[in-house]
């Protein structure tokens, strides 16, 4: 755990410091090699050209690439966003017992975050002469960890500051964003003039990643001395594998109901969610997508199993049973009151407006059939006047069902865009007329919307991809609706 060499990373950051002083060195060496050439016809041909005038429009191109994104700079967030001490004394002792034991001494504040992850950073007030350190913890972390993983967590973020790693980092952020912005600007600009500012910025982020690697290895370090390396290890392991599926249980599932002003039992959803396998196609790319991502020269933390192994750990096994002793036991949510009031404070920081209390078992009766109801009702494919044995004829279709029933106006979807608009129409067109005909739904998190009656349960997605896919004839499948316009 002490093997990280202290001296290796003041010399990679003091050589991202001369790479930030280069990118605009860089920028401002393009100009004026730009500038120079209209310059240089009018000195000598007494006349701006053709290439005169390229040369100058690319000249004020980059300087417009360059222009400094005031309007983009993250928003100083309001003092109602932070967690209040009063409300949360637990919470606020032990942060401010990890940041004595690390030897931190900064008034601090805390934020909730929605993500699997922890953050500090510095704002400074006053012109610099009051300096406070925001902290940020994840809110399923409370649920994820124990009391001493948490801590863990805490001390490898104290850890960045006492470091002297948060002085480096907001110029690293800036020149990677700088440049980003750069050659998204001139990405297609005449003349190839993203080109220099591309190659720039390779060799700049695999400069800073690599610095930004050994600051994690010497945070990591600190924590284990600080909480104990089986802490420490636990922490990552956690955080490394749920992380993914917290993500896409929150973008696919929680989400997407948020938005439709209902409030959801969060966590007691998570945990169906991790039982509730195999999990519905979109969810698993996505976790598989970010499982396959293969570690890069430019990424700002070191592979996980390399973090482990530095903490003296193997990394995760292959089919290893997944960490969740803590999320079916509470974690340390007492630091904030226990579950429900966790939950509160989720939806009291992230959402606006009144939000009505549903149970998940509650969703599929009282929000998603009545909204596609709403949506097909009346129209070319209202559930109650389309028979069920219908469905064959309406793939056969294709994108022009989607031209026959979408709403008036500008169409600029492609024919394959429009076929996949129409099996997802059809989708919902059955899981309506199955409801016309008293199946009941059952929608659970991570899985697709389901329908039964009398122990006959329907999957509609399923339906209609053994169609497309033939593994039912169209036979099989009239049959099939002819047994269930019976029931």
């Amino acid at each position: 755990m002490d093997t990280v060499n202290p001296q290796s990373p003041a010399r990679r950051a003091l050589l991202t410091l001369v790479l930030w002083a280069g990118f605009w060195l860089l920028g401002a060496g393009v100009v004026a090699a730009l500038v120079w050439v209209p310059v240089a016809e009018s000195l000598y041909s007494g006349g701006i050209g053709g290439a005169g005038i390229f040369a100058a429009a690319g000249a004020l191109t980059v300087l417009w690439a360059l222009r400094p994104r005031w309007a983009l700079r993250r928003r100083r967030r309001n003092d109602a966003e932070f967690l209040s001490r009063e409300r949360f004394p637990a919470l606020f002792a032990l942060v401010e017992d990890v940041a004595q034991r690390v030897g931190t001494r900064l008034p601090i504040k805390v934020y909730l975050d929605d993500r699997v992850t922890a953050f500090i950073t510095i704002e400074r007030r006053w012109w610099g002469l009051r300096r406070e350190a925001i902290v940020g913890v994840g809110f399923p972390l409370f649920a994820l960890l124990s009391r001493k993983e948490l801590a863990s967590v805490l001390a490898h973020e104290f850890g960045h500051h006492a470091g002297g790693d948060l002085t480096l980092g907001p110029w690293v952020y800036r020149t990677r964003f700088s440049i980003a912005s750069a050659v998204d600007s001139l990405e297609d600009s005449a003349f190839f003039l993203d080109v220099p500012f591309r190659l720039y910025g390779q060799l700049f982020l695999r400069v800073s990643g690599a610095v930004s690697r050994q600051q994690e290895l010497a945070a990591d370090a600190l924590a284990a001395r600080t909480c104990g390396p089986e802490a420490t290890a636990q922490a990552l392991h956690k955080a490394h594998v749920l992380a993914p599926l917290w993500s896409a249980y929150l973008h696919h599932d929680a989400i997407p109901i948020i938005e439709k002003s209902v409030r959801v039992p969060l966590l007691q959803g998570f945990r169906a969610f991790l039982r509730e396998r195999p999990w519905r196609a979109q969810i698993q790319h996505d976790i598989d997508e970010e499982a396959r991502r293969p570690p890069s020269p430019w990424d700002s933390h070191p592979p996980f199993d390399e973090r482990l192994r530095s903490l003296g750990h193997e990394g995760h096994r292959e089919g290893e049973p997944l960490p969740l002793k803590e999320l079916e036991t509470g974690g340390c949510l007492d630091l904030l009151g226990g579950e429900a009031s966790a939950e509160e404070l989720f939806y009291e920081q992230k959402t606006r407006g009144s939000l009505v209390s549903l149970r998940w078992e509650e969703l599929g009766e009282k929000v998603v059939l009545p909204e596609i109801a709403r949506h097909l009702t009346g129209g070319a494919l209202d559930p109650r006047r389309t028979p069920l044995s219908a469905l064959p004829e309406l793939l056969r279709e294709g994108p022009r069902l989607w031209d026959r029933v979408r709403e008036q106006g500008l169409d600029i979807l492609s024919p394959e865009a429009k076929r996949v608009r129409a099996r997802l129409l059809l989708v919902q067109w059955l899981a309506a007329a199955l409801a016309e005909r008293g199946f009941v739904p059952d929608l659970r998190p991570g899985q697709q919307l389901r329908l039964q009656h009398e122990g006959h349960f329907v999957e509609p997605a399923s339906v209609v991809d053994w169609l497309i896919r033939g593994v039912w004839t169209e036979e099989q499948y009239r049959a099939w609706s002819s047994l269930i316009e019976q029931l």
